[in-house]
């Protein structure tokens, strides 16, 4: 079973849900980067996009890789 996923569009990168709480908590404390806490990409600023709130088949354009 593959893990729950936020999604970066303009990235093209996935972050595990299970991870977010810890990846968001290290963002801040090293670079004092909120935008994990607003559910935006670190990167870019796009806004993550909640692959489990997707319809079946909609997630197909995410690499396998990616993952």
């Amino acid at each position: 079973m593959l893990p729950t996923l936020y999604y970066c569009p303009r990235c093209d990168r996935t972050i595990p849900k299970e991870r977010l709480e810890k990846i968001d908590a290290e963002l801040r404390t090293k670079f004092g980067n909120t935008s994990l806490s607003s559910l935006s990409c670190p990167v870019c600023g796009a806004q993550l996009i909640d692959l489990d709130s997707v319809k079946p088949g909609g997630e197909k354009h995410v690499g396998e890789a990616k993952h």
